[in-house]
């Protein structure tokens, strides 16, 4: 069974050093967002993504998914499972490494063989994460993944044409429509806590903050929502890099503590800035 990952959609191992964007002499790499983030990792990304998000940036130009190569131009690389779990062995066990974060693109797009291979890192006793936009619900995903990172997608998030301004991604009113459309599934978010309580898994709520409207739509989801608590919402600054993150800082993550969620620097840009391989 194989599963569609980006081109060195494994990452980072020791095969790409000379190529590694973290500078690090060994594979893995920290998770940057979440409850999880500095915890050492190997993440596995997907390829082809349901949505098309884009912001506007702080300089008036379009600022894409830090993933467009999952996304807007998702790449084509199909492995076999078995493949997967034999190079993630050999690049975590040197390092001491158990967490294995598996991301997009929108990996539920793929349930089969993501179902395959999450049951295959669960019995080498991995810890999983599954990185979700949220709007496709498996069951089986909370059962066999141990933090489901729900992802959902705010109306700032819809590529209109003035979000792609510069950015190389030519506008199709179709997919704005169908992003719009199918950004946010209330019932698949629910689902999917109320999965992760049945099976005794964790659960979040992460959310990237572009501006003030966003934490009002975030209130209003929030709203359609039970069993969860404050601190399973996470905050995010919406940007790929330093200076667009720290101008958002302040404000958001005081808009978190005034309500008991979590604020989320994005470790991984304030390490690497816009590296692919973080």
């Amino acid at each position: 069974m194989k599963l569609n990952l980006v081109k060195g959609g494994i990452f980072p191992i020791k095969d790409n050093l000379e190529n590694d964007s973290t500078g690090f002499k060994h594979s893995g790499t920290f998770q940057g967002e979440g409850k999880l983030t500095g915890t050492a990792c190997l993440f596995i990304r997907t390829s082809a993504c349901n949505l098309r998000c884009a912001w506007v940036g702080l300089d008036g130009n379009g600022s894409l998914c830090d993933t467009p190569y999952s996304s807007h131009n998702p790449e084509k690389n199909q492995i076999e499972v078995d493949d997967i779990i034999r190079i993630v062995l050999d690049n975590t066990i040197p390092q001491n490494i158990s967490h294995i974060v598996i991301s997009g693109g929108e990996p539920t797009m793929q349930t089969e063989p993501l179902i395959d291979l999450l049951k295959k890192l669960k019995n080498k006793g991995y810890h999983t994460t599954i990185e979700t936009n949220a709007t496709l619900f498996d069951k089986s995903i909370s059962q066999y993944t141990d933090l489901v990172s729900m992802s959902p997608k705010l109306s700032s998030s819809t590529p209109w044409e003035a979000n792609l301004k510069n950015s190389g991604v030519i506008y199709k009113k179709n997919w704005a429509e169908r992003h719009e459309r199918d950004r946010i599934n209330i019932d698949a978010i629910q689902q999917y806590i109320d999965g992760c309580k049945e099976f005794g898994k964790d659960f979040q709520l992460k959310f990237v903050i572009a501006t003030d409207q966003d934490i009002k739509e975030i209130e209003n989801i929030l709203s359609k929502l039970k069993n969860f608590v404050p601190s399973d919402v996470c905050l995010m600054p919406e940007g790929v890099d330093v200076n667009t993150l720290n101008s958002r800082t302040g404000w958001i993550a005081e808009q978190a503590v005034m309500r008991g969620w979590r604020f989320c620097p994005r470790l991984h840009i304030m390490m690497f800035g816009k590296n692919r391989y973080v």
